[in-house]
Parts: structure tokens; sequence; C-alpha cells
């Protein structure tokens, strides 16, 4: 049981420092978004999918053991948490297990905290660029208009000048 255990252990592990690396890239993306730097960002999206995959890979390799873990407990898997694990099968390795799980939840509670400060940015940022827009064309159409507010007529700019072709 215990090299499962560790084998469990050094998952979980890996789990935090690609947590702590997808944290960071958080930061920098939601930087990105605040200095509308998309080069920056298209990079920074791709190494977030790539660390969103080995992530998906550890989660498979830590499922596999913890079905391997509840075979050996006879205890059903489905039921078997890291939390129910920890007070069910006393082992030298419980206090570094329970420490990993709380660093991990940890890490989770900040990728969630990131994602809805990254997704509220973008929802202003959005917000704002619709609103210059807006404006970019309402004072487009003044601009263009041969209206003035109160609806006279303005005189017509003149764009052209004479020209003298002597040489």
């Amino acid at each position: 049981m215990n090299p499962l255990l560790k084998h469990l252990l050094k998952t979980m592990e890996a789990k935090v420092v690609l947590y702590e690396t997808f944290i960071s890239l958080l930061r920098e993306e939601w930087s990105c978004i605040a200095e509308y730097s998309i080069e920056t960002l298209e990079s920074i999206v791709i190494r977030k999918d790539e660390i969103v995959h080995q992530l998906k890979d550890l989660e498979s390799e830590r499922t596999r053991i913890m079905k391997k873990v509840a075979k050996g407990l006879r205890v059903s898997h489905g039921n078997l948490t890291m939390k129910n694990l920890l007070n069910i099968h006393k082992s030298p390795l419980n206090l570094r297990l329970a420490e990993s799980r709380k660093n991990l939840l940890r890490k989770i509670q900040s990728v969630n905290t990131l994602n809805h400060s990254i997704r509220d940015l973008m929802t202003k940022s959005s917000e704002s660029f619709r609103k210059s827009l807006v404006n970019l064309h309402k004072e487009g159409e003044i601009a263009s208009s041969p209206y003035h507010a109160n609806g006279k007529i303005q005189k017509s700019k003149k764009y052209s000048s004479m020209l003298s072709v002597d040489a």
C-alpha cells in the first residue's frame, strides 16, 4: 500500500507545481488583457492549454491510483476521496498527503478567483470598447450631419481651394 501512497503523493505534488505555473500564467493573462496586448495573450493561452492538458493527465493518474488504493482497502472507489483515505488508512505519509491536499485546494481556489477576475476584466474591457465605438460613431454622424443640435442647417464646409497652375 505504501508504494501506491508514495506515487499518489508524488502525483499530487506534481499537480501543485503545475497549478503554481498555471496561476502565474493567469496573472500574466490579466496583465495582458489590462494592457490590450493581444500578441502576448495568444502565447499565454497556448501555454495555458498545455498546462491544462498536463493537469488532466495527472488527474487521470491520480484517479487510477485511487482506484487501486480503494481495491487494496476493499472500499468503493466512488466513495474514496483524499479526505476519506486519510481517515480510513493510517500511514506515515498521511501528514504529507493531507498537506498536499490542502495545498491543492488552495491552488484551485486561487485559480477560480483569478478566472473570475479575468472574466470581469474582459467584460469591463469589452463594454468600454463598445462604448468607445458608439461614441466614435455618434461623433462621426454629428460631424458629417448638415444640421446643428438645435435643428438649424449649418453652412457646408469647403474642402477644396483654388489652385493656380500658372508657371
